[in-house]
């Protein structure tokens, strides 16, 4: 599944409604165990949990630049729960520049889990959701990948003009 999601969000961020080429590519992947898990992941909290997964995910950080493995934006993907029913996803907003905030926390959900990460990785970028604190609520209907609750698909996505407004603003 994982070698299937990094692709497609690639090819998300590559969706030329963006207006601006992002490339994801997967440096290292480390498969968590359960026991370690569960003590990142506090059930129902989600911001604690990020805090933590953020944390944890800076201490994996290769300290040379030039490394192979070094990683510019951490993902971690989880089937527990940990938030209230039905978040798929949390990530601070503005963080890429900030070692301990550049980071998501994603539900992992089989293939739909590309378009949660591309969304958390949004927020990460400087993109806010569609219809809050900006005029793009009509588009969410439309599968835009910012609306509040991700709803795009396959055949029917797009970044809204927020969105490439956003990360333009952030980016400069």
């Amino acid at each position: 599944m994982l070698f299937i999601c990094f692709p497609q969000v690639d090819e998300i961020y590559h969706d030329e409604s963006l207006g601006t080429n992002i490339n994801i590519v997967l440096v290292r992947m480390i498969m968590v165990g359960y026991r370690q898990s569960i003590s990142l992941i506090e059930r129902g909290n989600p911001s604690r949990s990020l805090e933590q997964v953020c944390r944890w995910a800076n201490t994996q950080q290769r300290r040379d630049p030039d490394h192979a493995e070094y990683h510019d934006h951490a993902i971690f993907l989880t089937r527990q729960d940990f938030g209230p029913a039905g978040m798929q996803g949390y990530a601070p907003v503005t963080g890429m520049c900030h070692p301990l905030r550049s980071c998501t926390l994603n539900h992992e959900d089989g293939f739909s889990s590309a378009f949660v990460v591309a969304h958390e990785t949004g927020h990460v970028l400087g993109m806010e959701h569609d219809g809050q604190g900006n005029r793009c609520s009509d588009e969410t209907s439309m599968g835009s990948i910012m609306a509040p609750l991700v709803q795009a698909a396959f055949h029917r996505y797009h970044w809204s003009r927020c969105s490439k407004q956003e990360l333009n603003r952030y980016i400069q």
